[in-house]
């Protein structure tokens, strides 16, 4: 009985005790869940996003005569009405999205789809002008305030503060801290802001699977939220350094190479005396060879 008493307390603990929760290990575990959804699940009223300067040919206004030819339209909030149904030259009745503007006029996008689509989960308009505001809201939550590894350093990151384009400045591999996601443009509907040391910066991105909506490089490709200096511990800090700057020299590794200057646009490989040849080929007319895995010439074409 004795042994039960002192023992009770830890069995109490033990019942009430939560289960650990998994936490995430890379970006896309992070943002697992987050999706464009499909307009059989929007709502009457549900808020997005006008990613475009104007509104262009893919918005037709109800009314022409009254809708303003508007400009200056990006970031401005729009409101999902319902879905409407038109008529084709061949009797086909299609799908039409109405959405109503900030100056409450009602426009209408057309699918070209049928009608039977307004139920169909998988279908994903290429609306791109128009992004939900929630969706950036969840994003912006997940991502604020946390520390991830940028993985870019070159012209898909802006540095406010720079004065010399094309020049890599900046390091990559190094860790950054959110401070927030807010709307995009048309190609790449989040920007994402970070603060690298003292310095600050941003990128535009999609969501990863999303690139049916976007053409943009997706969040998943730009942050890492473990150092990548750990998956590659063979590598010396000299080498890593060039790395960082997006810099090669000769004696490097493929795989050195291919983490500084990224993935070639074309690779062709050889058989010689002294082992095997590549050649690999980069934008601005940059070609690299190499000799049995290591680079032993840079040149340009």
């Amino acid at each position: 009985m004795l042994l039960f008493l002192l023992l009770l307390p830890s069995l109490v603990l033990a019942r009430v005790r939560k289960p650990a929760v998994d936490e995430p290990q890379t970006v896309a575990d992070l943002l697992d869940g987050l999706s464009l959804p499909s307009p059989s699940l929007w709502y009457q009223g549900m808020p997005f996003i006008f990613l475009n300067d104007r509104v262009g040919l893919s918005m037709t206004a109800e009314l022409p005569a009254e809708a303003p030819d508007t400009t200056n339209m990006r970031g401005t909030r729009w409101l999902y009405d319902s879905m409407v149904s038109e008529e084709d030259w061949m009797g086909q009745q299609l799908l039409q999205l109405r959405f109503i503007s900030p100056q409450g006029h009602a426009y209408r996008y057309s699918t070209g789809r049928p009608m039977s689509a307004m139920t169909d989960t998988t279908y994903h308009p290429s609306l791109a002008i128009m992004y939900p505001e929630e969706l950036i809201r969840q994003t912006d939550s997940l991502l604020r305030a946390r520390t991830f590894y940028i993985l870019y350093n070159d012209d898909r990151i802006f540095y406010p503060a720079d004065s010399l384009p094309g020049v890599k400045a900046h390091q990559k591999f190094v860790p950054v801290s959110i401070d927030s996601v807010s709307f995009g443009i048309e190609t790449a509907p989040l920007r994402v802001a970070f603060t690298q040391g003292d310095e600050h910066g941003y990128f535009l991105a999609s969501l990863p699977g999303s690139r049916q909506n976007a053409t943009s490089t997706p969040l998943t490709r730009y942050l890492s939220m473990t150092d990548p200096y750990d998956q590659h511990p063979d590598i010396t800090p000299e080498v890593w350094a060039k790395i960082q700057y997006s810099q090669v020299q000769l004696d490097m590794t493929s795989e050195e190479v291919r983490l500084s200057w990224g993935r070639p646009s074309r690779v062709e490989r050889g058989a010689a005396r002294n082992g095997v040849v590549e050649y690999w080929y980069y934008s601005n007319n940059r070609i690299l060879q190499f000799w049995d895995g290591r680079l032993t010439k840079i040149g340009i074409l």
